[in-house]
């Protein structure tokens, strides 16, 4: 460790003490705090309309960017600490949200997720893109349960909406530095926005976070899991008349550091007496020199240092017109490109080659390179209509995508001096539209039914150029390779009723069917028997109920919901001749089923003390799936491929814990200079979760608790803050996702961030 950094983490640490005791030490406190009126209601506008939080008759969550700034929370990992029934994974550069159970369970470019993640309204589709954009927001929208109706990317699980802070009729701003952590953290946020000149507006938001690495790569001594990011978004707004707005907004997001490389978490085949099984854990380089693993869980023993290496841009067009009270028209315009290179060492260890266990084959392959490079159109047009009676959203949407991915795993895939062992490059380019309307109609003043439905067309067009080595022959592309195209179309309706008996309590109920595409995987190989390399569309099919009260500082929310998944996209792992003698295909091979509650209870009870709590319970198992199971370590004998099927029915889905649980009380007082402190924290805990359809333990994160909080100095100009912050206090090791390598015989995973601290000093104009 250099000098320079050794002294700049003193220093962090020194600054957080200070502050520390600043804000115990002054002067004795006054009772009053600011007014909170109405309880802190929320407004959203997940029906394209704003409402209150509590008259929106969906499972809504919100978090504003008040409880996103408190404890740093600047990824999409950090939802989930702050909202019930919603999980994050992540493997191979993939964002893998899940919301009741369902979410993307493919490593492979090409699938959609089941979960959408909208930015202002304009859909993300790759489920590698939508790891940036947490920065400036007003609030986040989480929306649970099939989406289609709504929004103009269909959706089985659920949606999640980041909305932007926009410019503002009067000049406003803030400036932010943040310094801390074991592994020094150097974060600076800021933002200006306001009037240019009559009818003109602006913003303009930065991001910048360097940080050291919370491990090390044992091989090489470099840091592995750092973060060398930028963000920047401008949005320009112009307003030529009282019914008329253009806002025109671009955005970047970059990252080049050694971040989202697996770790090992143990051999797949411990236990096993044969003596090819056994050398796993003590290997041999060819120059004699014995290789290991890392010594401790959150480093890296290997060959090479990972590479993470993102650019995303996007430009967006958003016309709104007035055009009478009644009617609203919107237009919605969006180009993304991305760019990723992302590369690896896959088997975790040191060994530059070694004999594969129970082959011939005189070197493994596991070393994997991955460039991905999309691009994405997006055209939605609305008509929203609000009257006394009628509340209806009418759409159009387009998009056009195309996908391009290199996929090569081999010894040397960086130099290319070896043939890979693995190639699956490819293409994939996605065309399709939609039409869709969702209406609520007040029958009485108590009585609204609702009524929705979505007509969706897509096509996809695949090609690849994929192959695999052997110990004889080498490396070889597929005599047959794909080439072809396929469409679907589908129309999936909704249907509900509001009841409201007094003016706190709203009872709904929502019956939906929600569809995501066909796709195929990019990489996915052909032999001589397959017909297509195409799966058809998921369906899931869900009833919703609840209650929702609010009255002066208190309001409750209950929910309770059952959805049934039929053509599951999941992969089932099947036997091939080869080392390593099995791979698994993208197949509609699952039915599953959820039932589970959420609650949610905010409340003031006096003055300036917030208490809001939520919690769910989720049971999501799997009604039909039958497939090999890639740790088991027969399948790998004489006679493995004629081995049956194993009955998964009864098993939990991914990412699918039983209980969740938050907690997140805040109180403000004021000083008697005029200042105030807020004392906040947060507690979240998670029952165990699977991150495989076997529920193996192996591939599994325990049931854990976490503790987030922080102390918060606002000076008596209302403009200057220091905020002492800590997350995951008690450094819980919680893995985020779990993969079983075919290729070196170990399972790996991802971590979540351990114990972060830090001091952040803002200003606001």
């Amino acid at each position: 460790m250099s000098t320079t950094r050794a002294t700049a983490r003193l220093f962090s640490r020194a600054s957080i003490l200070a502050v520390a005791a600043f804000a115990v030490t002054q002067p004795a406190f006054a009772q009053e705090a600011a007014d909170q009126a109405g309880g802190g209601e929320i407004i959203v506008t997940a029906q394209k309309r704003a409402q209150s939080l509590s008259d929106v008759s969906l499972s809504v969550a919100a978090v504003g960017t008040d409880q996103l700034a408190a404890n740093n929370t600047v990824t999409l990992e950090g939802l989930q600490t702050l909202v019930p029934s919603i999980s994050f994974g992540n493997d191979f550069n993939f964002a893998k949200l899940f919301i009741r159970g369902i979410g993307l369970s493919s490593s492979l470019p090409g699938v959609d997720p089941s979960v959408a993640l909208h930015v202002d309204g304009a859909v993300v589709s790759l489920a590698q893109a939508q790891l940036g954009s947490m920065f400036d927001l007003e609030r986040v929208e989480v929306l649970r349960g099939p989406q289609g109706t709504l929004y103009g990317r269909n959706a089985t699980g659920g949606a999640v909406n980041l909305i932007t802070a926009k410019p503002t009729d009067t000049l406003d701003g803030y400036v932010r530095q943040t310094i801390g952590g074991d592994a020094l953290l150097i974060q600076t946020d800021a933002a200006i926005g306001g009037p240019i000149t009559e009818g003109v507006r602006a913003r303009l938001a930065v991001q910048r976070i360097h940080r050291d690495g919370y491990g090390i790569n044992e091989f090489t001594g470099n840091d592995i899991d750092n973060a060398n990011q930028w963000s920047v978004r401008g949005h320009l707004q112009f307003l030529p008349t009282e019914k008329l707005s253009i806002l025109l907004t671009g955005e970047l997001h970059t990252e080049n550091d050694q971040s989202l490389a697996v770790k090992f978490r143990e051999v797949s085949f411990p236990g096993t007496t044969t003596a090819s099984l056994t050398a796993l854990g003590q290997r041999t380089n060819a120059d004699g020199s014995q290789a290991a693993f890392a010594s401790n869980v959150r480093n890296l023993n290997t060959n090479f240092d990972p590479i993470n290496d993102r650019k995303q841009y996007s430009f967006t067009g958003v016309m709104d017109y007035d055009a009478s009270d009644a009617l609203s028209l919107k237009s919605l315009t969006t180009y993304r490109n991305f760019r990723a290179i992302f590369f690896h060492d896959f088997d975790m260890s040191s060994y530059a080659g070694y004999p594969l266990a129970q082959t011939n084959a005189v070197r493994t392959s596991a070393n994997h390179w991955q460039p991905v490079f999309q691009h994405q159109f997006s055209q939605e047009l609305q008509a929203n209509v609000e009257t006394d009676k009628l509340h209806a959203v009418f759409a159009g949407f387009y998009l056009k995508e195309k996908i391009r991915v290199e996929n090569h795993i081999g010894v040397d895939v960086l130099n290319n001096t070896d043939p890979f062992r693995v190639q699956f490059d490819g293409k994939l380019d996605v065309e399709t539209w939609a039409v869709f309307a969702n209406v609520t109609y007040d029958l009485t003043e108590q009585f609204s039914v609702k009524l929705g439905g979505r007509y969706s067309w897509e096509k996809r067009h695949l090609k690849n150029n994929s192959g695999i080595g052997t110990a004889a022959t080498g490396f070889n592309l597929d005599p047959l390779q794909w080439d072809t195209s396929k469409t679907w179309d589908d129309f999936s309706p909704s249907a509900g009723f509001e009841f409201r008996p007094n003016d706190d309590v709203m009872l709904y109920a929502n019956w939906s069917r929600g569809f995501k595409s066909g796709t195929a995987e990019i990489g996915s190989r052909r032999s001589a028997t397959a017909t297509t390399p195409f799966v058809n569309p998921e369906k899931v099919e869900a009833y919703e109920a609840g209650v929702k009260y609010s009255a002066g500082t208190m309001q409750a929310n209950l929910a309770v919901f059952h959805h049934k998944l039929k053509n599951g996209q999941f992969q089932r792992t099947f036997p091939i001749p080869n080392a390593p003698f099995f791979a698994s295909a993208l197949e509609n091979a699952a039915e599953s089923r959820a039932y589970g509650a959420e609650v949610e209870f905010r409340w003031r009870p006096v003055d300036g003390l917030s208490l809001d709590m939520s919690g769910a319970y989720l049971d999501s198992k799997f009604s039909k799936f039958f497939s090999k199971n890639p740790l088991n370590a027969a399948l790998f004998g004489p006679g493995g491929a004629a081995l049956p099927d194993e009955d998964l029915s009864g098993n939990y889905t991914r990412m699918s814990p039983k209980w969740t649980f938050n907690f997140n009380p805040t109180y403000t007082f004021d000083l008697q200079s005029g200042a105030s402190v807020t004392l906040g924290s947060n507690f979240s805990y998670r029952s165990k979760q699977y991150h495989t359809e076997f529920n193996d333990d192996r591939m599994a994160a325990d049931a854990y608790a976490m503790v987030d909080a922080n102390v918060k100095y606002r000076h008596s100009d209302d403009k200057t803050s220091v905020n002492l912050w800590v997350r995951n206090l008690t450094d819980k090791l919680v893995w985020a996702g779990s993969y079983a390598v075919a290729t070196s015989r170990t399972i790996g995973g991802t971590l979540m961030p351990p114990r972060t601290y830090g001091v952040t000093v803002g200003y606001e104009f």
